[in-house]
């Protein structure tokens, strides 16, 4: 009936295994974990030895194929009809986390969200994915039923497999960043019911700041991409607040300002971001500037 899906990378997920496989005999669901590691070169040994577990399936790809054709490859494989997609580096907080998601079956969508530690990380380079993390992405399940398809997730979701089959990620995005934008926006354009529940995952944050920004700045220049070819440009828009911003200015020529504000303190903006303490404001300003940047160059 249910099949864990867990995309693998670099990460030791035995902990995270050891508890799903507890929760699922406990909840006497039919049930499997499958684990894809994606080209991984630490924590293999570890990661193997998950094995011996009854109901766990366990790959290694050779290659790194990306966040996109890893998780379609992790439903053409799953055998159940419901799948369960959760990052590797996620720690389960609910004893009933797996029996929430099957209690609220049947559904087409489940989203359970996403949290973080209460306290920031010591280490300063891990502070601003820790600031973003709990103002942008930890919102509870009325919050994030605001705008359902806006609040789409890769990180913590359960799906119908049928439903997948039929969208699916797509694999002409590279590299990190709104592959899970383009699903949620086509599932909207089917009209497909997405429930968001409260049955978050802590991410356990492993992106130094340095890290985070240049796989932030990957993620604008796939959005500006996906907006090139989606052709209902203007209701695709309307869902993110970057693009939005950016299609205001422009429209008023207000552009160039981007250009010279970036020009000037965009410097300025990325020692903040790496510092102790980085501000939302700062962040929201210089994605806004490599979006005009890599929009001036494409």
């Amino acid at each position: 009936m249910l099949s864990i899906c867990i995309p693998i990378y670099n990460y030791n997920v035995s902990k995270l295994v050891e508890e799903l496989q507890k929760q699922a005999l406990t909840s006497g669901v039919l049930y499997e974990i499958l684990l894809v590691d994606d080209g991984s070169v630490r924590f293999l040994e570890e990661n193997r030895k998950l094995q011996r577990f009854p109901n766990v399936v366990y790959i290694e790809l050779k290659e790194n194929i990306g966040r996109a054709k890893i998780r379609n490859f992790l439903a053409k494989t799953a055998k159940y009809p419901y799948l369960i997609f959760m990052d590797c580096d996620v720690k389960i907080i609910d004893s009933q986390f797996v029996e929430k998601y099957v209690n609220t079956l049947p559904a087409d969508v489940l989203i359970g969200g996403c949290t973080y530690y209460p306290t920031p990380p010591a280490e300063k380079e891990y502070r601003l994915r820790w600031v973003y993390g709990t103002h942008r992405e930890a919102r509870s399940a009325v919050e994030r039923s605001k705008n359902i398809y806006k609040s789409f997730s890769t990180f913590n979701f359960l799906i119908k497999k049928d439903i997948f089959q039929k969208i699916k990620f797509n694999e002409k995005i590279s590299g990190y960043g709104h592959e899970d934008t383009l699903f949620g926006w086509e599932l909207k354009k089917q009209n497909i019911a997405i429930k968001h529940i409260e049955n978050p995952l802590i991410h356990q944050i492993s992106d130094t700041s340095p890290i985070f920004l240049q796989k932030t700045e990957n993620s604008v220049q796939n959005l500006y991409l996906l907006y090139q070819k989606i052709p209902e440009k203007k209701g695709f828009a309307e869902d993110n607040h970057l693009l939005k911003t950016y299609i205001f200015l422009k429209k008023y020529c207000l552009t160039l300002f981007i250009s010279l504000f970036f020009g000037l303190f965009g410097k300025c903006l990325y020692k903040n971001l790496c510092s102790e303490k980085p501000k939302m404001l700062f962040f929201d300003l210089y994605k806004l500037g490599i979006l005009n940047k890599f929009a001036n160059s494409y």
